[in-house]
């Protein structure tokens, strides 16, 4: 009896961990799908062309920074 309880037990911890991990899946969709989203509604604001610019010139200069 006692190996057969040990694996009803193991069957249920197995079963909780599966499901938390169908949890976590299926939060790091919406997480993905909220992130692109919002970068979507970024790139049609206005300005967001040369707000990218800035960004690059300024990681440009950091890594100039950085490298010397």
């Amino acid at each position: 009896m006692g190996v057969q309880k040990n694996i009803a037990l193991l069957k249920i911890k197995n079963d909780a961990v599966t499901d938390n991990l169908k949890k976590l899946i299926l939060e790091e969709q919406k997480t993905r799908e909220l992130a692109i989203g919002s970068l979507e509604v970024l790139k049609l604001m206005p300005g967001y062309s040369e707000a990218i610019e800035k960004l690059e010139e300024r990681s440009k200069e950091k890594d100039e920074r950085q490298g010397a």
